[in-house]
This record gives C-alpha cells, sequence and structure tokens, in this order.
C-alpha cells in the first residue's frame, strides 16, 4: 500500500526574510547628477557608454572651446569575433555647423582626452554628425562683486605677513571671495 503523504509537511514552504538594505539619508542638498547618475547607467550602456559619467564631465573633457558646441551621442564598439582582443570603439559626435571643421582638425587630440578620462585606448576614432546640441547649463559661477575700499585694506591688512608672492595672491583671492558672497 502506498503512502500519501501528510498534507501538514507536504504543502510546507520555506519562508524567508527579504533583507533590504539601510538607506542612510545624507544631511543636506544633495546634486540632481549624484541622485538620478545610477538610474541613467544602464540608458547609457545602451548607447555604448560604459557609464553616465562622460555626459556629466564632458565640459571638463573636450574643454572650453568644445563644450558648448558639441555633444556625445554614443560610442560604437567594433563586433568580437572568437581569439580577438579589445578593439577600441568609434565616438560619434553631435557638432553644431562650421565648428565641425574645426573640430576635425582638433579630433586626435579629444581622442587623447577621451581615453585619458577613461584610463585606456577606449576610442580610435571620432564620427562627426552635424546636428543641433542641446543647450545646457553653464557650470560657471557669478562673477564676484568688486570690494570696497575698507574691505580691501582690511584684506590687505591680513595678508600681509606672507612673504611668498604666489602665496599672497592666492589668499587675496580667497579672502576676495569670502567677502564678496558673505
Amino acid at each position: 500500500m502506498e503512502k500519501k503523504p501528510d498534507n501538514n509537511t507536504a504543502h510546507k514552504t520555506k519562508t524567508t526574510k527579504l533583507a533590504y538594505p539601510k538607506v542612510r539619508a545624507k544631511k543636506g542638498a544633495q546634486r540632481l547628477g549624484e541622485l538620478i547618475g545610477s538610474s541613467l547607467t544602464p540608458l547609457c550602456r545602451k548607447q555604448g557608454f560604459a557609464s553616465s559619467d562622460i555626459l556629466r564631465h564632458w565640459n571638463e573633457i573636450v574643454g572650453p572651446q568644445f563644450a558648448e558646441c558639441t555633444e556625445p551621442d554614443r560610442i560604437r564598439w567594433p563586433r568580437r569575433g572568437e581569439g580577438d582582443g579589445f578593439n577600441p570603439g568609434t565616438l560619434v559626435l553631435h557638432c553644431e555647423g562650421a565648428q565641425s571643421v574645426f573640430l576635425q582638425h582638433e579630433q586626435a587630440s579629444i581622442i587623447q582626452r577621451v581615453n585619458a578620462y577613461f584610463g585606456y585606448p577606449a576610442i580610435d576614432r571620432i564620427q562627426i554628425l552635424q546636428r543641433p546640441v542641446r543647450a545646457r547649463p553653464s557650470n560657471r559661477p557669478e562673477p564676484l562683486r568688486a570690494l570696497t575700499r575698507n574691505e580691501v585694506s582690511q584684506l590687505e591688512h591680513q595678508i600681509e605677513g606672507v612673504e611668498d608672492d604666489k602665496m599672497a595672491a592666492a589668499l587675496r583671492r580667497l579672502g576676495h571671495a569670502v567677502m564678496a558672497k558673505g
């Protein structure tokens, strides 16, 4: 005679407690880029970027000459066959109008800058597409107000004992920034 399993033991399911990571809220305001940076990473990977960092730091990578008129679109990676090693990709850039001529002449330096940013030879070519570039907000701070004569004399009095000219100039700039914002 065949033994039937007991209902109490046959249908028992194992329950596990889910462990959620503790999320600690940072005090104060955070930049939007810090909050959504990791959520953009999968989207950026679809476009060929390893992460969204190249998009966020594009202005620093290419410098002020091309920061406003260019925008990275994607990196096209070559298909890999069996036994192939790493092959660098092609960076596809959007560029506005006549700036593309200047960009063509500076391609080698931009390739070097992008590869220095990645830390390895990630790209070896740039493809330029003449398309409008989305306007990005400027990261430049607003100019400081001029100091009053009293503030200038107070600042000079505070740094008069510094013998090194470069150090005095740096302290003067720092003091100007502190006094102008305060």
